[in-house]
């Protein structure tokens, strides 16, 4: 119904206004229709009352639903149920130390602007988005007693942080340029990469052992500024070769357990070697430091070849049967060397300059 205005005549008791019964039907039509629209017949379920809006109906919801693109303005503070105040932008508890709660329906999530928050769960919105977590001023992130702060992560109860899985570090480095000290048992399953000096500044540590007691193996250069030693009194053992491309001094006795000892390839001291006279020609082993004579059964013409430089060669008659001879070929004598009784001996030593063998003594043995 359209609004209905009282005629009120064009002046004062003119006679030309509405009757009073008119009049006063029109007011209470008007009011009728304006109590149906604002809700103030119960029927409708709003009441109000001065400034305050009720739901007459119980358990009745209140909707402000504006036409069209129209809005809801509120131009003061909001303040819901006593607890929670709205002001501009900001939203604040008004229950003194009260959470803010913001519950969403079934698996739905708190959005704000781009990180979403369902359950126990913070999430980044956008594609490929970073979620950051920034501190004010020189204060830290801090996540139960793990304290963040830079680039540092510590821990506000000053015990260990543990990291109970697989940690994968590209990079281990001091920022203060000391040592990084690893106080408890560490096991290395892969390569272990060291670009700069290994020493007592950089692994600060008194045993290096592997787990599955197959060894340490060291693929590269070994380096060992102090002395090198065994645990204990024990003896330090080489189970493989040992290769010295430097000098090597000897302070203490040098023993050689094995049948051998090598100098440049040959064997600077055996005894394995025996050569056995059958009337012919019988070859002296360069790779050996001694060879025995036994012509027992023969006579042997005896042939020896190029050594190393400074190698030195043992050649003793042990059973004499027969002549054994060693021409002048590969020696610097005139004819030879003939061995033709027991204990019989000659040392010979191999030079680069001439090529050949040259006599540093002999014991009975007859040089021609």
């Amino acid at each position: 119904m359209a609004q209905q205005t009282v005629g009120i005549g064009s002046s004062a008791n003119d006679g030309t206004g509405d009757p009073l019964r008119t009049a006063f039907t029109k007011i209470n039509e008007n009011f009728t229709e304006l109590y149906a629209q604002t809700g103030m017949d119960t029927d409708k379920g709003i009441d109000i009352n001065a400034n305050t809006i009720t739901s007459t109906r119980t358990n009745d919801d209140i909707i402000i639903d504006p036409n069209g693109t129209g809005k809801i303005e509120l131009a003061a503070d909001v303040e819901i149920d006593n607890g929670l105040n709205i002001n501009g932008a900001v939203i604040t508890s008004l229950t003194t130390n009260g959470d803010i709660t913001l519950t969403p329906n079934g698996t739905g999530g708190v959005v704000l602007d781009s990180v979403k928050i369902t359950q126990n769960e913070i999430a980044a919105t956008n594609s490929n988005d970073d979620l950051q977590l920034t501190a004010s001023g020189t204060g830290a992130v801090t996540i139960g007693t793990i304290r963040v702060s830079g680039s540092q992560i510590s821990s506000d109860d000053s015990s260990a942080i543990q990291i109970k899985e697989t940690l994968q570090v590209d990079n281990i480095s001091s920022d203060d340029s000391s040592a990084v000290n690893v106080t408890g048992a560490m096991t290395i399953a892969g390569a272990v990469d060291v670009g700069g000096t290994l020493s007592a500044s950089t692994i600060d540590t008194n045993t290096i052992q592997s787990t599955d007691s197959s060894g340490v193996i060291v693929n590269e250069a070994l380096k060992v500024a102090g002395t090198l030693g065994a645990e204990g009194s024990s003896v330090l053992q080489i189970d493989d070769g040992l290769d010295v491309s430097g000098a090597a001094t000897i302070e203490g006795d040098l023993n050689a357990d094995g049948s051998k000892l090598l100098i440049k390839g040959y064997k600077a001291y055996s005894t394995t070697e025996t050569i056995t006279g059958s009337g012919g020609s019988n070859a002296i082993s360069v790779t050996n430091g001694v060879s025995f004579l036994n012509t027992g059964s023969g006579t042997a013409t005896l042939t020896i070849a190029d050594g190393v430089v400074g190698q030195i060669k043992h050649i003793i008659m042990v059973v004499a049967g027969n002549n054994a001879t060693l021409s002048n070929t590969n020696v610097n004598v005139a004819t030879q060397i003939l061995f033709n009784a027991v204990g019989e001996t000659a040392t010979l030593m191999f030079d680069t300059t001439t090529n050949k063998w040259n006599v540093l003594a002999v014991n009975g043995a007859t040089i021609s």
